[in-house]
């Protein structure tokens, strides 16, 4: 299978939808993508004839995207029921659904209902079937492209109080006291990280109180401003400290047990593991010697390294490998060691 993206652009581009070529691990292999109207996307299928995954923009297509997170086709038909039929429905590399609607104005909600793996993707971008991902390919199984020409708005967005556009960071930092029931526990976190990304600019704490009310202001439901207050003096008080990482992009945060026991005693398996939380936190990568090669390590330098990790309980191996020289050993992070 190959040249899926310069196959099928010219599909999408007979709908009006501007698509641009994406890795297999669902990354933007362009910059600016979200601009690439049907012109630049032409020109793009020449430059990548080969990419297998491509994607769109989905507020410059004018469509949303109703991202089923789970493969259960209950969840999905619970969704249509809430939100209403629409002829277009995909199954994603990994099995999990999506629903595609004409764009109407809705915004990128992630988990708008923290009780259902379902987000809605009014803005951002997602990848197109027949997409080949890493984990399998994207397949239309309901209608065809010529259902893009006749897509249906969405409905029941206003009908559960909780929706709101959640911008959760990459960043695992705790919530401030005061989350209590479920609900008004998701809105406190993500007005408390909202209010932790404003507090970069603020020159004072009231100039960051006025923008986290006008925040709390555009959730269906607003917090009670008692709750806003707690919030704005936890965000500052966190600002004032130093302690603020919001704004400064992802970081990789190492316990001090394990910098107390690996850094001066084997530096090697320390950065070894400080590249892996880097770049392979939550899922499965090799340890080869391709991989010592990327390092410019010795392959016993690393797996020396590598087998300290794995005594240690800092990674597992979930896969040994060693069935040819296309079968290498597949490791992960153990959650919560590091």
């Amino acid at each position: 299978m190959s040249a899926l993206f310069a196959e099928w652009q010219p599909r999408y581009a007979e709908h009006n939808v501007a698509t641009f070529p994406v890795t297999a691990d669902k990354v933007p292999a362009v910059k600016g993508y979200l601009k690439v109207g049907i012109n630049a996307s032409r020109q793009l299928a020449m430059k990548f004839p080969a990419n297998d995954a491509f994607g769109f923009a989905c507020k410059r297509s004018r469509i949303t995207v109703l991202d089923v997170d789970a493969p259960d086709e209950r969840l999905l038909a619970d969704a249509l029921d809430q939100h209403g039929p629409t002829p277009l429905i995909i199954r994603s590399g990994s099995g999990n659904f999506q629903a595609w609607y004409r764009h109407n104005g809705e915004r990128r909600k992630v988990r708008p209902d923290p009780a259902k793996p379902i987000d809605i993707l009014g803005d951002g971008f997602v990848v197109a079937p027949p997409s080949q991902g890493s984990k399998g390919q994207y397949q239309i199984i309901a209608g065809t492209l010529d259902d893009l020409d006749r897509l249906p708005t969405m409905k029941g967005l206003n009908s559960d109080p909780n929706k709101k556009q959640n911008t959760l960071s990459l960043l695992s930092s705790p919530p401030p006291v005061g989350a209590s029931e479920k609900s008004d526990g998701a809105r406190n976190d993500t007005l408390w990280r909202e209010s932790m990304k404003m507090a970069r600019g603020s020159r004072n704490i009231e100039e960051l109180m006025v923008r986290t009310m006008e925040h709390n202001a555009g959730f269906y439901e607003p917090l009670p401003a008692d709750e806003v207050l707690k919030i704005v003096a936890s965000a500052w008080s966190y600002e004032c400290e130093g302690k603020n990482w919001f704004g400064h992009g992802a970081r990789v945060v190492v316990g001090h047990s394990i910098v107390d026991e690996l850094a001066a005693s084997d530096p090697r398996a320390y950065a070894l593991l400080s590249l892996l939380m880097r770049h392979h936190w939550g899922r499965d990568f090799y340890l080869s010697k391709a991989y010592a090669e990327t390092l410019g390590w010795a392959t016993n330098t690393m797996k020396a390294a590598r087998n300290a990790l794995v005594e240690r309980g800092l990674i597992e191996c979930v896969h040994p490998g060693g069935r040819g020289p296309n079968d290498p050993p597949v490791y992960r992070l153990v959650t919560g060691a590091a």
